[in-house]
This record gives C-alpha cells, sequence and structure tokens, in this order.
C-alpha cells in the first residue's frame, strides 16, 4: 500500500512541476511528461501501479474529446478552404505510406508519420500571437481537418487488422456508419435543444453552482461517446472526439464550462496519459544508435510528409513562405503519433522498438519544429499585418 501511495505522490508531483519547468524551457509540457514517466517507471519506480492503466486509458479518451472540441465546423465551412485543408491530409496519408513502401518500409509506419495533429499547432500560434491571423486560421484548420481524418484512417486500419477483407469487415463499417448517422442525429437533437431552451442551456454551461452540473454533464457526454464507439466496433477516442465534436457545434456559448474541461483535462487527467506513455518507453532505446538513427529519420520524413502545403499554396492563398510554415509547424503532431505508436504496438503492426522509435520522434519533432516555427515568425508576420489591414479596409 505504501509503494501505492508514493507512486501516486511522485505523479503528481510531476504533473504539477512540469508545466513550470516546460514554461522555462520553451518546450510543450507533453514532451516533459513522456521524459518524466520514462525516468519515473525505470529509474525511481520498477513497476506500474495497477490503477495507473486505468488513469491513462481517461486520460487518452479525455484528450481526444478536447481535441475534437477544438474542431469548429462551421468555422472550416465559411473559410470557404474545406476542400484543400482535407486535400493537405488525403495527399499526405495517400502519398507518405506508399512511399515508405516502396522504399521497403511498414506501410503502418508511413501512416503514422503522416499523422496530424493540433494539439502543439494551437498553443504555439496562441502564444506567437498569430492564431487570430489569417495564416493562424488557415494552420488550424488543416490541423483540426488532419487530426479528424487520422482518427478516421486509424479507425479503418484496426477494422482491417481484425476482420480483413471479408463480411465481418463489411458488417464493421456498417455499424461505423450507423455511428456516425448517431452523431448526426445526436448533435441535430442538441442543436435544437440549445435552441429551444438557450437559457437552460446557458445556465448549465455558465453555472456556479458549487455541485458543477455543467463540467459532469461534459465529462459524462465525453466517455459516453467513447463507451458507444466501443460497442460499435471502433477506438473509443473516435467516439470521445466526435462527441467533443459535437459538444462544440451546438454550445457555440460554452462560458465557463470550456475553461473547466480544460483545466480537468490537461491540469489532471490528460498528464496520465503522457506519463503512461512514457512509462513504456524503455531507457535503453535512447542508448541505441540505431534507433535514435531511425528516430531522427522518421522525424525528417514528418517534415517531408507535410510539404504538400507547399503545392497548395496558390488555391490557399498563401505565399510560399507562408506554406513553408504551415508545414514546419504541421510537423509536430506530438500526441497523434504517440497514439499511431500506441494503437500499432496493441495490434501488433509494429514491434515495441519501432514504437519506442515513433515516440522518440513524436518529442524530438515537438521540440524541433515549433522552435523552427518561431524563427520563421519575423518573415511571416509582416505579410499577415499586410492581409489583416486590407481586410480591416474592406
Amino acid at each position: 500500500m505504501f509503494e501505492q501511495q508514493i507512486a501516486l505522490f511522485l505523479i503528481l508531483l510531476g504533473v504539477a512541476a512540469i508545466p513550470f519547468l516546460a514554461r522555462r524551457l520553451h518546450v510543450p509540457s507533453a514532451a516533459l511528461e513522456i521524459l518524466y514517466g520514462m525516468l519515473l517507471f525505470n529509474v525511481l519506480l520498477h513497476q506500474r501501479p495497477d490503477w495507473f492503466e486505468l488513469l491513462r486509458q481517461i486520460g487518452f479518451i479525455y484528450l481526444m474529446f478536447i481535441a475534437g472540441m477544438e474542431l469548429d465546423l462551421q468555422a472550416v465551412r465559411r473559410s470557404g478552404k474545406t476542400f484543400w485543408y482535407m486535400l493537405v491530409s488525403i495527399l499526405s496519408f495517400t502519398l507518405t505510406p506508399l512511399l515508405f513502401v516502396a522504399l521497403g518500409q511498414s506501410f503502418f509506419l508511413g501512416v503514422a508519420v503522416a499523422m496530424i495533429s493540433a494539439g502543439i499547432v494551437i498553443p504555439v500560434l496562441r502564444e506567437l500571437g498569430l492564431s487570430r491571423t489569417p495564416l493562424g486560421r488557415d494552420i488550424i484548420g488543416v490541423a483540426l481537418t488532419g487530426e479528424l481524418l487520422s482518427i478516421l484512417v486509424l479507425t479503418l486500419i484496426d477494422a482491417y487488422h481484425k476482420h480483413g477483407l471479408s463480411w465481418h469487415a463489411g458488417l464493421e463499417l456498417v455499424k461505423l456508419t450507423l455511428f456516425f448517422g448517431l452523431a448526426l442525429l445526436v448533435l441535430r437533437l442538441l442543436y435544437l435543444l440549445a435552441w429551444w431552451y438557450p437559457e437552460r442551456v446557458e445556465k448549465v454551461m455558465e453555472s456556479e453552482d458549487p455541485v458543477e452540473e455543467g463540467i459532469r454533464a461534459v465529462v459524462t457526454v465525453a466517455f459516453a461517446g467513447g463507451i458507444l464507439a466501443a460497442l460499435a466496433g471502433a477506438e473509443p477516442i473516435l467516439g470521445s472526439f466526435l462527441a467533443g465534436v459535437i459538444f462544440s457545434h451546438d454550445f457555440k456559448s460554452k462560458g465557463r464550462s470550456e475553461e473547466k474541461v480544460n483545466a480537468l483535462g490537461f491540469g489532471f487527467l490528460i498528464p496520465f496519459f503522457f506519463i503512461g506513455v512514457g512509462s513504456q518507453l524503455d531507457p535503453r532505446l535512447l542508448a541505441t544508435p540505431s534507433t535514435v538513427l531511425t528516430a531522427g529519420l522518421l522525424t525528417a520524413a514528418v517534415l517531408l510528409s507535410n510539404l504538400f502545403a507547399l503545392l497548395l499554396a496558390r488555391p490557399l492563398r498563401l505565399t510560399l513562405m507562408q506554406a513553408a510554415g504551415m508545414s514546419v509547424l504541421l510537423s509536430a503532431p506530438l500526441s497523434m503519433i504517440v497514439v499511431a505508436g500506441t494503437l500499432g504496438e496493441k495490434m501488433g503492426l509494429i514491434d515495441g522498438d519501432t514504437a519506442g522509435a515513433l515516440i522518440l520522434t513524436a518529442l524530438m519533432a515537438s521540440v524541433l519544429y515549433p522552435s523552427l516555427f518561431r524563427l520563421l515568425r519575423s518573415r511571416l508576420m509582416p505579410q499577415e499585418e499586410k492581409e489583416a489591414g486590407r481586410s480591416a479596409a474592406g
């Protein structure tokens, strides 16, 4: 019992201290949480408590719910660039895995490299004051639609891995389609509820009640989505992601509830997932030259897989420099590469060493590419200010 309490204390100590250290080092907190988990469970502790895996899964599901909340479907549609946003990801998911196969590598490894996530993109843009600029909105649009496609691709791969090209696979796809239909129905019902009873919805979202009925309802929605997805034969993260999208779509005025959702997630639940990922990373991999070399090559491949934005600079109404900046920042998909590595090892598509190399790739990319984007900021801002001026004049 004493060992369990010590483990809990050390985990919570890391959760509390890491953000301060990350701010000083100018690196994502998630990257340090992974490193902390690796050191904690391989140096100080030598086994994970039974309850830790449950908390890791809860953090995983909640992370995907918050990612879904970031996807503003109406804002993406209003941009008039939805097709081009999706095409950036489609080209990456189509050509990158084929290139890996042509080089004699695993198809799934190419898929993992092509992952796109908004988890690092949005905080970096906010920190640099670019999130509300035209370029910032375009990068966020590509990142969010790419994250949605990443989740769908992993779900389809999981269905194919379980059933192959069979009637069972077809049945799973039908169930998945029905699940999407159910999600759309729930979206419509919640939209009508919010339209008919705006005062009640606002009361819940802005509630100062000490029992926190609003945050309880939101958390229930997050995990209900995961449970429904599991019942439909899909990964729970798909359900929680769609639950986040539905919540974001129907409750435009989220009030303080969104702050509370993020505080609960990033302040407590989500760090368990990243620390758990680090706990599975064997430190000996870092001392293995072949693994470090592989991670370095994969880190370069992540950037190459996102260079398709350069080909679409004109339809996205970006300069080549802005498109290059977009490619660089999109190359920091920390959470989704970790997710892909975790699921790939679980499905048996990659071995433990490759999964470790992917986690190391996620760490390297999430430190290197945001830092490079910060250096490019001075060359991106003047053009952004000009465009903002034109918009204001119009």
